[in-house]
């Protein structure tokens, strides 16, 4: 996938969606999947956005969590075959340009769009002035046909960005699963941590994210993780690690089941498929390693637990039974009054 961040660039003979495509939901693949279709009559297929949130140029607001990361999105959108990717600088003057200019001079000119593909609420041009109409205008004029895409709903609501924040902000991820198309995840370079969990026998991995990046609530999530063409499981703490940390830096770092492997300076993405509890204080470091040892001690009881549940499935079918099946394995073994089940220790 050929790659632009600078507003130097001339292309003919593409297709175009336009958006700002932060959460690339089942809505946003709608636009794409009309693109890639055009590539049956010579074009290419291109994704215009833009190369930070809009509101960060017109209001300075720096708080803005994404979805996404650049880098998250632009691995997305390749794995979906597209031919061109187009993170144009949002400055203040590109935002000043008005819809005839943006039509003329950029999708006509530079991108080379033959065909144009929107959604019905798609806004451009200075103080967003320009709509579908404009593009329905200049469409016989500037020589390209324009494609309107319906708005995807689910459960009678429409599939927004905003909706998708709302659900990873409750930590719901089954919702933003169905949102989203694809499971939430956290991508990013694993870091050396303080080693402890090596010293109580439970070695993590701890991923750099950046600070502008969506997380849902702090908590344990069961998790799926990808490492080069591996797929491992584990769970994942999300939060500031209570019982042994006395700061408020929030940090991603995952148990992986059966995993011993020196990754560190490597890339791995984390899914996460289910919320599971609240992070836990510990009166010590002590305190949960004797809550570790026993659940290690059932664990060795049970059996493996992944392995189980591939041999009586066949394989991993989905992440989500997997984990559903270690975590109710575990439960088993560890019978617990109701309130407490709810707050089961991992």
């Amino acid at each position: 996938m050929e790659y632009i961040t600078s507003s130097d660039f001339h292309f003919k003979d593409t297709a175009v969606a336009l958006g700002k495509f932060e959460g690339i939901h089942r809505g946003h693949q709608l636009l794409m999947d009309e693109v890639k279709k055009q590539e049956l009559h010579g074009l290419r297929s291109v994704v215009f956005t833009f190369d930070r949130p809009t509101r960060l140029t017109l209001t300075g607001d720096t708080e803005y969590k994404q979805i996404y990361t650049k880098k998250e999105r632009r691995e997305i959108l390749e794995k979906r075959g597209i031919d061109i990717l187009i993170e144009h600088p949002f400055t203040k003057e590109f935002a000043a340009l008005t819809p005839d200019r943006f039509i003329r001079e950029v999708l006509v000119e530079k991108v080379g769009a033959k065909v144009i593909v929107v959604g019905t609420d798609f806004h451009f041009g200075k103080n967003r002035s320009g709509s579908i109409t404009d593009l329905e205008k200049l469409e016989e004029e500037c020589g390209y046909h324009l494609i309107v895409v319906e708005k995807l709903q689910l459960n009678g609501k429409d599939i927004s960005s905003t909706r998708i924040r709302a659900s990873l902000e409750k930590g719901a991820m089954e919702e933003a699963k169905a949102l989203l198309g694809r499971n939430y995840s956290v991508s990013g370079e694993i870091l050396h941590g303080n080693a402890l969990g090596r010293t109580i026998q439970v070695p993590t991995i701890n991923q750099q994210v950046p600070s502008f990046k969506l997380l849902p609530p702090n908590g344990v999530y069961v998790s799926k993780i990808h490492w080069k063409d591996e797929v491992y499981y584990g769970i994942t703490n999300i939060g500031t690690k209570p019982t042994v940390n006395n700061t408020s830096e929030k940090t991603v770092e995952t148990n992986i089941f059966d995993f011993n492997k020196d990754v560190y300076g490597e890339e791995m993405v984390v899914e996460l498929l289910h919320y599971h509890r609240k992070e836990t204080r510990f009166s010590s470091v002590e305190a949960l390693q004797a809550q570790l040892d026993e659940k290690n001690l059932k664990i060795q009881q049970a059996g493996s637990i992944a392995e189980a549940t591939a041999a009586l499935t066949g394989i991993f079918e989905a992440a989500q039974k997997t984990a559903d099946a270690y975590l109710e394995h575990i439960r088993a073994a560890d019978p617990l009054p109701e309130p407490e089940k709810k707050a089961d220790k991992i």
